[in-house]
């Protein structure tokens, strides 16, 4: 008897401290927020030409280095892509301006209307936030994006 309460208890505590383990790397795999943010791509043509499906930004928020774009657009069955691209800074104007546009390619026969929140790095713009700001214009919205120096 006292060998089967050894051996059960021996089981619970290995199933115990495995499951614990397990939960761990789930937990420092998301941990930090930029792990699951795009990327803003460089652009070498202007914004304007962008050619882009319709889509439609609902808002548009920025907290800490994340981007945060909420959109809609119709699909529901078939695959889509979303694409955030800028270009190089052209004037010389402190704080600088960075304009952003958003590309959709969808391959989506359907018609329902989905809503979406897409999540991009800023980092890529952390040199001009460090040295007075950068203005982040998207869809007729503005936010100041700066970094304290340290």
């Amino acid at each position: 008897m006292k060998i089967s309460l050894a051996f059960i208890l021996i089981i619970v505590l290995g199933i115990t401290a495995w499951s614990c383990k397990g939960t761990k790397k789930i937990t420092e795999s998301n941990g930090n927020p930029n792990d699951s943010a795009n990327e803003i791509v460089l652009s070498d043509k202007p914004l304007d030409s962008l050619k882009t499906d319709y889509f439609s930004i609902d808002s548009v928020s920025i907290d800490n280095q994340i981007l945060f774009v909420y959109v809609n657009y119709s699909g529901g069955c078939g695959d889509v892509k979303f694409e955030m691209f800028y270009t190089p800074q052209l004037m010389t104007v402190m704080p600088h301006r960075r304009n952003l546009a958003l590309k959709l390619t969808d391959n989506d026969p359907c018609r329902e209307i989905i809503q979406k929140k897409l999540v991009y790095d800023l980092s890529v713009f952390n040199k001009e936030a460090e040295t007075g700001g950068v203005i982040i214009s998207i869809n007729n919205s503005e936010f100041l994006y700066a970094l304290s120096n340290k």
